[in-house]
């Protein structure tokens, strides 16, 4: 495959490290991840068949490696072009790296590079503080830590924040404020896969008015940029 552009024949494989998701789920991910890529159908998504529900800590996160390198190798024997590890913990990154020679893509990495870009201090909004420790290890070793002026949580786990988007909305909204007024950030970074997928970025910018990296849009772009570099 020409890795020296991005053509129809470029596939990104989007791993699901977790066991949480039921196929229709799937399935509307699958949509979404595909309606940010520049070719039709460009994504697949496949799961894990054994694995943590959702990743809200480090041995949710420890337990799902195993599984999800085997996927990693997979998708390169299949000739995919690019892989997403599908959780913003980024869990086994640096493994993939070793076992893989096509780009393996975090979601986390991804969107803390984008939000340095774009403001100069941003803050993460995220589900439990439980993984603050995973996204302070992930900015440390961007060399981007002091650029984070808060972390807040939204207080659900990973698989209830679609239960009641509203109230996830709501939760968004008021600890955005937050970080926008009391803790002067200038981006914002939705950092959830979970909460990325109920789309609210765009809603969250008109309110807040400041950038709002949306990790799914953001890993998609990665994975395309480094296919056709």
């Amino acid at each position: 495959m020409d890795r020296a552009r991005l053509s129809p024949m470029s596939k990104i494989l989007y791993v699901v490290p977790g066991v949480g998701l039921d196929k229709q789920e799937l399935l509307r991910r699958k949509s979404i991840l595909n309606s940010f890529a520049t070719s039709p159908n460009a994504v697949e998504v496949e799961a894990v068949e054994q694995g943590p529900e959702s990743i809200e800590c480090f041995y949710d996160e420890y337990i799902s490696i195993p599984n999800t390198m085997k996927l990693v190798a997979k998708a390169e024997r299949e000739g995919y072009s690019a892989v997403i590890i599908g959780c913003f913990g980024d869990p086994g990154i640096e493994a993939a790296r070793e076992i893989a020679s096509i780009p393996i893509v975090g979601p986390g990495e991804t969107s803390l590079l984008f939000a340095s870009i774009l403001g100069h201090r941003f803050s993460i909004l995220t589900v439990l503080k439980n993984v603050f420790p995973t996204l302070e290890r992930i900015a440390e070793g961007l060399g981007v830590i002091k650029r984070i002026a808060s972390m807040k949580e939204v207080g659900m786990r990973v698989l209830d924040l679609a239960y009641d988007v509203e109230k996830t909305k709501r939760r968004l909204l008021e600890i955005g404020r937050e970080a926008v007024e009391e803790d002067d950030a200038d981006a914002l970074v939705l950092g959830c896969m979970s909460e990325a997928f109920l789309r609210l970025d765009k809603e969250l910018e008109r309110e807040l008015n400041v950038p709002v990296v949306n990790p799914v849009a953001a890993s998609v772009k990665m994975a395309e940029a480094l296919i056709s570099m």
